[in-house]
């Protein structure tokens, strides 16, 4: 009995035991996921496996039916996944959907008949690349919940975020089909750039990588500024009675919906009508209600309706057409000319109705002459300035609705009346001066018989001024045209025009004209010399015409060309190069600031200076032979020497010679004369002088009487003068005799040297003696 409550007691805490279910310690490892991989990956799924059964200590500790699988995704609360399983082999499996760019956690609920056990898988199915998720094709949420708000100068969006969104393309389209594009990070955005009452499409996308999700789509109208009507340009067509207007509306101002339009004549306007906004016609149109004047002016004033504004108005002038004229010329009738007081003729006409304006039409009684305009008028009557003593025809013609008529001419011809109280003007006249004529031309008046023309120079004496007289043969000449030649150029002159009618000759008005320059030539006659007074340079040349100022060019040795000066003289100096060196020298002339040609450069060389003569150094002297140098003169360092001249003689003798040596047979410019005729004793006596390069003239002579001594063999700093030239060996005996005495005096100083030598030594040895005994003395010398 006992025995039997035990096992009774046991199976009880068995059946209590299963009742809930106990977790193994490996459960874990009875759940795996991965991201679905066919036909490619996508981070957006994960399959989940997992052996519930095999989780439990005891498998019948759980129903079948009673288990279930939760998901978190981010931060949010646990849900179930409702997705069917398929069971396979104790392993249940999953594909459940995720948000790729979160984590995810995973719990799992398993109960039994009293109780349930929950089990939270520790490791983390981890959030994805944005490159990831854009690959496995990650479908991203639209936008939604566009929200709009406008202020005067921005536009703010704001909408709910996609989920893994990293950006957002933002598209303001406008109603011309011009884009505003930005890309923002966040769920907001801020538009400025936009034009005042326009319609814009919006378009918002979600981006991630190179993943887009649809496009959420909202318009706004952004507000009108004050002068918005300014952008409207209405079409305005009146008839005679009426007038039509149309505006392209959408495409200008697309924020308005409704306008006011009237029309108005001398600030009364009619009852304003107001046009709505039609999207479904091109633009909007207008016509009048009342009938309005004919051939009359009016405006139009198209104002924009905008809740909350007040707009101005955009206004249009027009005018209303006139009905179709019948006789036009006739109702012109009568046209009239007058001539008045100074050459003034008053041209009238009648007036027609709705005519806009009147043309007037002039015709000289020539037989050339034809019709020409003279101008306009609104009025009915206009005037104008004739010419003396001409006869003229006139016409009108009206222009209605842009419609012009025939010339309605004037009954008879007007001959002006000329004015014998003032001086005589050649009427439209032109003058022409060239360098040495003038071509003149004016108009002919009809009742003049002759013209004197009187020109004269300035300066010039009365009876030197040339001039013209022209006896007028046809009496319909119109024009006259007349040339004045022989004249001066670049000259002032003063010029009349005497008028002779059938009685008297007018007295003339006085005008000036100035003859033009001619094209600026060379100079003529150049003269380009040295001066040697001076020592400068003197050029002198003849002047050319017109001329206001000359340039002097020069070329100095190798030198390039170069402008030296710019003078009005014509005649100038310049300092002379040094001597040797070739000058040249040009001139051109400048006529009003043009340069004409230039010269040919003429010039010459600067001959040396004679002033003093060469420098002679003597280089080196021995025996009969003296080698010296003639150095050109500081001043004439430029020239080239071609020849030297020496005459030469030894001192006591009277017979001299003479040589001539050119500058290309010296070595290194040394000069080596040993000819002298005589003994040299006593010495020689040289005199030379140099003939420079490409002239004919010679150096003064300079001699040995104030001689320079070659610094490098003397030695000595500075110069030596020597009265002469003395050779150290005039004979050649004297050199065996003077070594002769020279080794003597050697050899007598040696042999004095040992004797001395000797004489010291005898007497420090007879010191050291005495200092001994008296037998060695004996013994070394017995004779003492």
């Amino acid at each position: 009995m006992k025995l039997q409550s035990i096992v009774i007691l046991f199976s009880l805490i068995s059946i209590a035991y299963s009742a809930v279910p106990t977790l193994k310690a490996d459960a874990a490892d009875k759940v795996s996921w991965k991201f679905k991989d066919r036909p490619k990956q996508d981070v957006s799924k994960i399959l989940l496996e997992w052996e519930p059964f095999a989780m439990v200590e005891d498998k019948s500790s759980i129903a079948s039916d009673e288990w279930s699988v939760l998901i978190q995704s981010g931060e949010g609360e646990y849900t179930p996944v409702t997705t069917n399983s398929r069971p396979r082999g104790g392993k249940y499996k999953y594909t459940i959907d995720i948000v790729p760019c979160q984590d995810h956690h995973l719990k799992f609920v398993l109960k039994g008949s009293d109780g349930e056990v929950v089990f939270e898988l520790p490791e983390v199915i981890p959030a994805s690349s944005s490159d990831l998720i854009s690959s496995s094709g990650f479908n991203l949420e639209m936008p939604a919940n566009i929200q709009i708000e406008q202020n005067e100068d921005s536009v703010a969006l704001s909408w709910d975020a996609s989920l893994c969104a990293t950006s957002y393309l933002v598209v303001f389209m406008g109603p011309d089909g011009k884009e505003i594009e930005n890309e923002v990070t966040e769920n907001t955005a801020t538009i400025t750039e936009f034009e005042a009452c326009s319609q814009y499409d919006v378009y918002v996308t979600a981006v991630i990588d190179e993943s887009y999700s649809d496009e959420a789509y909202d318009t706004i109208s952004t507000h009108p500024s004050a002068s918005a009507a300014e952008k409207l340009d209405p079409k305005v067509s009146p008839s005679i009675n009426s007038v039509k207007a149309q505006w392209d509306a959408y495409g200008k101002l697309s924020c308005v919906n409704a306008y006011a339009v009237k029309v108005c004549k001398d600030g009364v306007c009619g009852e304003a009508a107001t046009v709505e906004l039609d999207n479904t016609l091109p633009v909007l149109e207008f016509t009048s209600t009342g009938e309005l004047d004919q051939c009359s002016d009016y405006t139009i004033s198209v104002k924009p309706i905008y809740e909350g504004k007040d707009l101005a108005e955009k206004v249009v002038p027009f005018r209303t057409l006139s009905p179709p004229v019948q006789d036009v010329n006739i109702k012109l009738m009568p046209v009239n000319a007058v001539a008045g007081d100074e050459q003034m003729i008053t041209v009238s006409w009648s007036a027609v109705q709705c005519a806009s304006a009147y043309e007037i039409f002039q015709h000289v009684s020539a037989p050339d002459g034809d019709w020409e305009t003279i101008g306009t008028s609104e009025a009915t009557e206009l005037s104008i300035k004739g010419v003396p003593c001409t006869e003229y025809r006139y016409g009108v013609k009206v222009s209605i609705d842009g419609v012009q008529s025939d010339i309605v001419e004037a009954e008879a011809a007007v001959m002006t009346p000329i004015d014998n109280s003032v001086p005589y003007v050649a009427s439209n006249l032109i003058s022409e001066p060239s360098t040495d004529s003038i071509e003149l031309s004016w108009d002919h008046a009809k009742c003049i018989t002759s013209y004197r023309i009187k020109i004269c120079k300035d300066g010039s004496a009365e009876e030197e001024c040339p001039g013209e007289t022209i006896e007028i043969e046809d009496p319909s000449t119109h024009n006259l045209t007349r040339t004045i030649e022989n004249l001066s150029p670049c000259s002032g002159y003063s010029m009349q025009i005497f008028a002779t009618t059938d009685t008297d000759e007018l007295a003339a008005e006085t005008t000036t004209f100035e003859t033009s320059a001619p094209a600026p030539t060379a100079p003529e006659n150049l003269s380009v010399g040295l001066n040697a007074e001076t020592n400068k340079i003197d050029i002198s040349f003849e002047p050319v015409a017109c001329a206001t100022g000359y340039k002097v060019y020069k070329t100095i040795g190798d030198s390039e060309e170069e402008v030296l000066d710019e003078t009005t003289d014509l005649s100038i100096s310049f300092d002379s190069p040094e001597p040797c060196v070739q000058f040249s020298y040009g001139v051109s002339a400048l006529v009003n600031g043009e340069e004409g040609p230039k010269t040919e450069l003429l010039g010459d060389k600067v001959p040396p200076k004679n002033g003093e003569g060469p420098k002679l150094i003597i280089d080196d002297k021995f025996n009969s032979t003296v080698i010296f140098i003639l150095e050109t003169p500081d001043f004439n360092q430029k020239c080239e020497i071609e020849e030297y001249h020496m005459k030469y003689r030894n001192l006591g003798h009277m017979d001299e010679q003479e040589r001539t040596v050119a500058a290309s047979d010296l070595l290194e410019g040394k000069i080596v004369l040993d000819d002298f005729p005589g003994a040299a004793d006593n010495g020689m006596f040289i005199e030379g002088r140099i003939k420079y390069l490409g002239f004919e003239s010679w150096s003064p002579f300079v001699s040995t009487k104030n001689p320079v001594v070659n610094d490098s063999l003397t030695n000595k700093s500075g110069l030596e003068e020597i009265p002469e030239i003395v050779v150290e060996d005039g004979n050649s005996i004297l050199v065996p005799i003077v070594i002769g005495v020279l080794v003597a005096v050697v050899v007598l100083v040696i042999v004095i040297f040992f004797i001395v030598k000797r004489k010291r030594s005898q007497d420090k040895y007879d010191a050291e003696i005495g200092d001994g005994s008296e037998s060695k003395k004996l013994k070394d010398n017995p004779e003492v």
